[in-house]
């Protein structure tokens, strides 16, 4: 980029902090900016999502460092850094510390490298892009999970394309500021307080965490970052739905029963052993379009499964068993319940006693799964090109925590399981993964 251009692109980004629709020069935290915060500070995960685009043919660099910056005026509080002390804040950082959101790198191994290196939230800002310049390219991107959940981080992803585009086609172009409610009370106010007291008295199970089952992993030993996948082609993907429709089953309930079978046996679990699944839930199902998009924030709840291993048992048995579970959920504002926890505790102590109280009483699921859903091609067009593959990853998660996320991108599935180990912690992974994937090879065609 020219040196008289990458300063006023980085001007107009911080100028839009203070810009009309956006809160003011401080952001004042929400309740899942702080809850990611404590998922990191309490071992749970290193709250930082993460997405590598591979494109067949070269991108225009500098349009590229001007769509990333153009992105962070769309969404001031990418351009911020957190403020941890007294009451929990984004700050708005210095207009030229703005372009260390983009990051050229010479090398395939430079750019992993720096993908996997977390961040530090505090210096900000809190997205970063590296682009690897080729015939071939390659773009990895990490936001703060404090910022977004998957959903609205394949939203900006959709985003960054649509500026890369525009800006291409009208250099002097500047976008208008996404500006919104971040909290929870968006999705809340959806529902009457007769729901939401219902919510709170019946369902109080639905998201508590009470077996200790877990993935074995090393207490000690070095950690690396561990990134591992598993894609099913177009065919297996398709046989996997077929399955489910088969028994009324929705492709998620296909994932749950798979996961389960793969892991009662990889865990070596006895006949009539509970296993505990949580599942992700995004909240944006109880908002219309414009409500769920209007910026970016975290509206994923979490609700729990839990069946007993039966080892003779059929695909089939064990998939109506998991269908059974999660259809009584629905039936109940799947998800609600964990909201309004959080929603009370935070209401009722105050942001600082709540953050407090939940550094020694929030409880994570040592095992969950999360669906990210489809990728749509036609709108990650960079250019006239969408990226060949698409990998979207979960955050990172510590030991002995385990999770597996899934995305499809061009009919294709990715199975991914992340963590922060050691080679022994990887190879045990691995076999996990490969049972579960096995699992889904059982339902139809071929596995890549």
């Amino acid at each position: 980029m020219h040196s008289t251009v990458l300063p006023r692109v980085c001007k107009a980004a911080a100028e839009a902090l203070t810009r009309e629709g956006s809160t003011s020069m401080n952001e004042p935290a929400v309740i899942f900016d702080c809850i990611e915060w404590l998922f990191k500070a309490n071992g749970f995960n290193d709250h930082e999502l993460h997405c590598v685009l591979r494109f067949g043919s070269g991108l225009d660099m500098d349009l590229l460092r001007r769509a990333v910056l153009a992105s962070i005026e769309v969404h001031p509080i990418l351009g911020s850094r957190w403020v941890s002390q007294n009451q929990p804040h984004w700050a708005r950082m210095e207009t030229a510390d703005l372009s260390r959101a983009f990051v050229p790198v010479r090398s395939e191994a430079e750019l992993y490298a720096r993908f996997h290196s977390p961040e530090d939230e505090t210096l900000g800002p809190q997205l970063r892009v590296y682009a690897l310049p080729a015939a071939s390219c390659t773009v990895a991107i990490k936001i703060n999970h404090m910022v977004c959940d998957a959903a609205d981080f394949k939203s900006y992803l959709y985003q960054l394309s649509a500026l890369y585009n525009k800006l291409g086609q009208e250099p002097g172009y500047r976008p208008s500021v996404r500006a919104g409610d971040r909290s929870l009370r968006r999705m809340l106010s959806r529902f009457s307080l007769r729901t939401k007291l219902r919510s709170l008295l019946k369902q109080g199970r639905q998201n508590n965490h009470f077996l200790q089952t877990h993935v074995p992993m090393e207490d000690g030993g070095a950690k690396r970052p561990i990134l591992l996948t598993h894609t099913l082609d177009r065919e297996q993907t398709l046989a996997a739905k077929q399955r489910g429709r088969e028994r009324g089953a929705t492709l998620n309930d296909v994932l749950l029963a798979v996961m389960y079978r793969g892991l009662f046996r990889q865990l070596e679990m006895s006949a009539g052993d509970e296993l505990q699944i949580p599942v992700m839930v995004d909240m944006r199902r109880y908002l219309d379009g414009a409500a769920s998009s209007a910026t970016l924030t975290n509206l994923s709840s979490m609700v729990s499964t839990q069946i007993a291993y039966r080892p003779e048992e059929s695909f089939e048995e064990t998939l109506d068993r998991v269908k059974a579970i999660m259809d009584a959920r629905k039936e109940g504002n799947l998800g609600l319940n964990g909201f309004l926890k959080l929603m009370l505790t935070f209401r009722l102590l105050g942001t600082r006693s709540a953050i407090r109280a939940l550094r020694t009483r929030l409880k994570n699921p040592y095992i969950c799964m999360t669906n990210i859903g489809i990728l749509d091609a036609a709108r990650m067009a960079f250019g006239n090109e969408p990226p060949q593959a698409v990998l979207l990853f979960g955050a990172m998660k510590y030991r002995p925590y385990f999770q597996l996320a899934v995305s499809t991108y061009r009919g294709a599935m990715t199975l991914s399981v992340n963590l922060w180990g050691s080679d022994a912690d990887e190879s045990r992974l691995r076999k996990i993964l490969d049972a579960i994937a096995g699992e889904m090879h059982q339902l139809g065609p071929r596995i890549e």
